[in-house]
């Protein structure tokens, strides 16, 4: 009889540690799978075209016109490459035409010359090539990416045939600056305007003198407009 119960009872223990042994397994399973299910729907941050980016356009130009839009997608969207930090297109430029709404990869873009004129203009701004004859100022110390105010001589022109030198424009970005300023002549020096100031520029440049003066890099304040005759000079 004590037979029979000391069986009956080893057959009970192991139907329990089989029970226990069978949950364990399945709260491991659900964890794994939550772990899985949760990682696929995690929310990932990735860059958004807003526009259609055309093929070649600089990364400094879809930056800085927000052609993107940053959001969240589970990860299970996410495409393989995805950029996330908008500081990876400095530098680069689209090597393929990418579409609104469609994510922004590191196959979209190729390295490209961040010092080319046309990626540094968008809009309405453009550049214009002024010989570096017709200015004056320490080119020596004048570099790509400075702001210059520009100032204009007149000759015998002015008011009453007299000659004067008056503030032209401010605040104007230089996009590049020649390597070599030599006697023979063909350097340009190459500034970033607007497109309805591209006219006056033009006219200044081949009918004035004109005299540039460096701004400082950071805290430059406006200009004040300012017009020198031999009158206001000798007063």
């Amino acid at each position: 009889m004590s037979g029979r119960m000391t069986s009956r009872g080893w057959a009970i223990a192991l139907g329990i540690g089989a029970i226990v042994i069978a949950a364990i397994l399945l709260v491991v399973y659900l964890d794994r799978y939550r772990a899985r299910v949760g990682g696929a729907n995690a929310p990932t941050p990735v860059l958004v075209a807003k526009q259609y980016i055309p093929n070649g356009t600089p990364g400094t130009i879809i930056a800085s016109g927000q052609m993107y839009a940053p959001t969240t997608l589970p990860r299970k969207e996410v495409e393989v490459g995805a950029i996330a930090d908008p500081s990876y297109l400095s530098g680069r430029a689209a090597a393929v035409e990418i579409f609104p709404g469609q994510q922004l990869t590191t196959a979209d873009f190729a390295a490209s010359d961040t010092a080319s004129v046309d990626s540094q203009i968008t809009g309405p701004q453009r550049a214009i090539s002024v010989g570096i004859d017709n200015i004056h100022g320490s080119l020596s110390q004048l570099q790509a990416g400075d702001s210059i105010d520009l100032y204009i001589a007149l000759g015998s022109r002015g008011p009453g045939g007299q000659a004067l030198v008056k503030l032209f424009k401010q605040n104007v970005k230089v996009l590049m600056v020649p390597s070599q300023t030599g006697p023979s002549g063909g350097s340009n020096l190459i500034l970033r305007i607007d497109t309805k100031d591209a006219a006056d520029y033009a006219y200044m440049a081949d009918n004035t003198q004109m005299y540039f003066v460096i701004r400082p890099v950071v805290g430059a304040k406006p200009t004040k407009p300012d017009t020198a005759t031999i009158e206001s000079v000798l007063r």
